[in-house]
């Protein structure tokens, strides 16, 4: 495998962004790993993946639109990659390249800062590529999910294809039944007055976390924790799906608090 100094990794993503650059450098300098991120604007997908190979970069984030057509071009999946349908990290390990997901890892360990999630009953608003990876994840850490979503048929392939319960539309939600909640929907990202639920549908007994990220306090996170909630923004789900790149590009424990002070800087400086 060729070799570089400093190792380079970076993120294929059909629009560069720079949290991934900022968050992973941050972790690298607190680790004393002589690795630089970049971020990678990228249309040939295994143009993208050759150069991987050719150039020995150490690990890949990857970002839509790629998550899923980047698959074909690996050596390997994980099981979690496998079963979600779509990879978000290429680790390179001696010229062999495999994929893995990392958003499903992040949602539960940043639910599981407010919760245990063996026997929770948790309903999923959306049916998407979060949707798929959060569903996944808190499933396998032995939560019952209950998936609910604009397009009920949409809800219901998710559901069929993980095993879960289709709940029906976003309205069908009811807290009652229910020990926390989670969106996963579009709903409250950069729309600082969008909450995917109406008031009736939250309650204090509730964990609730929100995917998405911008601002760091969505509506729905506000709202929640104005009655009582446990609250989870969206930030801590971000931050431990990068933390599970830096453990696997380094071989080290992700510095979660460093990485956590620069995304927020970040956020604040362009969100």
């Amino acid at each position: 495998m060729p070799h570089s100094i400093p190792a380079l990794c970076g993120s294929l993503a059909g629009q560069p962004f720079t949290f991934n650059v900022k968050v992973h450098n941050a972790a690298y300098r607190v680790l004393g790993v002589d690795y630089t991120f970049v971020s990678f604007g990228v249309e040939d997908i295994a143009g993208a993946v050759n150069a991987m190979r050719t150039l020995g970069i150490r690990g890949l984030n990857v970002t839509m639109p790629h998550k899923q057509t980047v698959m074909a071009h690996l050596d390997a999946l994980d099981e979690t990659a496998r079963a979600i349908g779509a990879v978000n990290t290429i680790d390179n390990r001696d010229g062999r390249l495999t994929g893995y997901n990392t958003d499903c890892e992040g949602a539960v360990r940043a639910l599981e800062e407010v919760t245990s999630l063996a026997g929770r009953r948790i309903a999923l608003l959306g049916a998407g590529g979060a949707a798929r990876a959060i569903a996944w994840g808190v499933q396998r850490a032995g939560a019952h999910v209950t998936v609910f979503n604009r397009t009920v048929s949409r809800a219901r392939a998710l559901a069929e294809d993980f095993g879960l319960t289709c709940g029906g539309d976003l309205g069908a939600f009811d807290p009652a039944g229910f020990d926390g909640v989670v969106n996963a929907t579009a709903a409250g990202f950069r729309a600082p007055d969008v909450n995917p639920l109406h008031a009736q549908q939250l309650a204090p007994h509730l964990f609730v976390m929100d995917a998405a990220f911008i601002p760091v306090r969505t509506k729905l996170i506000r709202d929640a924790a104005a009655i009582g909630c446990r609250v989870v923004d969206g930030t801590r789900m971000l931050l431990h799906q990068f933390c599970g790149q830096v453990e696997l590009y380094t071989g080290k424990q992700a510095p979660i608090d460093a990485m956590s002070a620069a995304l927020l800087d970040e956020i604040a400086r362009v969100g």
